[in-house]
């Protein structure tokens, strides 16, 4: 577990936004149960609230289902099909977290297909760059516990997954 830098959390007080186009969702899942497939989601949307402590009061970000890629088009339109992320009916994959201590790894909920499950997301220590803060997380996200069950004997069941979330103040 990281924890903050001070300077970085006495500045880092407010409400901050995902800036959605620098900012990344990318996981690697297996395939076979032996073959990897990396591929990403768009983020969409997102901020975060830090209190004058360095906790993170308050978390929400939000990826796109219909944008599933691995740079295999016929995989990538069965996964976004009603077998696997159903994106038509679902459009987006929701995190939200409540309150965490400074410098503790963020434990909230993940929503896919309707379904909330919990998630534990260890977070590297955030890094400023100039008028922007970029952090970088990782999970282990079990794919039949969010209800994407399908064909269970040639894709696993877990998921790596990583983030970098480019934060940026907004008015």
């Amino acid at each position: 577990m990281s924890t903050y830098h001070s300077a970085l959390a006495a500045t880092a007080v407010g409400r901050w936004h995902l800036a959605s186009g620098d900012s990344t969702m990318e996981f690697t899942g297996r395939h076979f149960l032996f073959l990897p497939v990396q591929g990403s989601f768009p983020v969409r949307e997102g901020h975060v609230e830090v209190a004058e402590d360095g906790a993170l009061t308050c978390l929400e970000a939000v990826v796109s289902a219909a944008g599933f890629e691995t740079g295999n088009p016929q995989r990538d339109a069965t996964v976004r099909g009603p077998r696997f992320l159903d994106a038509d009916r679902f459009p987006a994959l929701r995190f939200t977290a409540g309150p965490c201590a400074a410098g503790a790894d963020v434990t909230g909920l993940l929503e896919v297909k309707g379904r909330q499950v919990p998630l534990t997301l260890a977070v590297d220590e955030p890094a400023a760059e100039g008028d922007r803060v970029v952090v970088r997380a990782t999970a282990r996200v079990d794919r039949h516990a969010c209800g994407v069950g399908a064909l269970r004997g040639l894709v696993g069941a877990e998921l790596g997954v990583r983030i970098r979330a480019v934060l940026v103040r907004r008015p």
